[in-house]
């Protein structure tokens, strides 16, 4: 009686598992969708084909970016890397990408308005620089400086895409390896 309890709630386990749709994790001072900021290119890579994300043809040389979700949307995530290794990333929300004419501009202004208030519930409020649609957090956390923008830009006639995205930065890490980099080139 015993041996069949165990094997079902083994079972119940497995299919929760087989059930679980992959997204985005944690981000702030420790990393990036629970990837921790410092972590080497490849093995960047390799939580992205775990996580099955694929990636844009668009990736290059500065940059990689692989097509998933981040936090509940449908996203362009893009991970960026000094010598090798993750220091920023960020979401472009599919939803709002190629977004034209007034409609478009109803999507970009909601998809903003919910991630301010996301992230003002997380950080506090935000300051934001005169002329520019963007909303930026300066966040120390454990000795570590994360910059965090909210922005967005409507589409322009002609074809501009319109597009809503948060950037995180670990500014403390960059700094460290810039100079690491530095140090070592001289």
């Amino acid at each position: 009686m015993l041996r069949k309890y165990v094997l079902g709630i083994v079972a119940i386990c497995f299919c929760l598992l087989l059930l679980q749709q992959p997204s985005a994790g944690a981000t702030g001072a420790d990393g990036f969708m629970d990837i921790p900021w410092g972590t080497a290119r490849g093995a960047v890579a390799a939580r992205m084909a775990e996580l099955r994300f694929p990636q844009d043809p668009e990736s290059n040389v500065q940059r990689d970016i692989y097509e998933g979700m981040f936090a509940g949307r449908k996203a362009y995530l893009t991970f960026r890397f000094i010598n090798n290794v993750l220091y920023s990333g960020g979401a472009l929300f599919v939803d709002t990408y190629r977004s034209y004419g007034d409609g478009g501009n109803g999507i970009i202004d909601a998809y903003f308005r919910e991630f301010e208030q996301q992230l003002t519930a997380k950080y506090g409020k935000p300051s934001k620089h005169p002329y520019d649609p963007a909303l930026f957090w300066e966040v120390q956390d454990q000795g570590v400086k994360i910059f965090v923008k909210l922005g967005k830009n409507y589409p322009a006639k002609g074809g501009d895409n319109g597009r809503v995205f948060v950037n995180y930065d670990n500014l403390t890490f960059y700094e460290k390896e810039k100079q690491r980099s530095i140090n070592k080139d001289l």
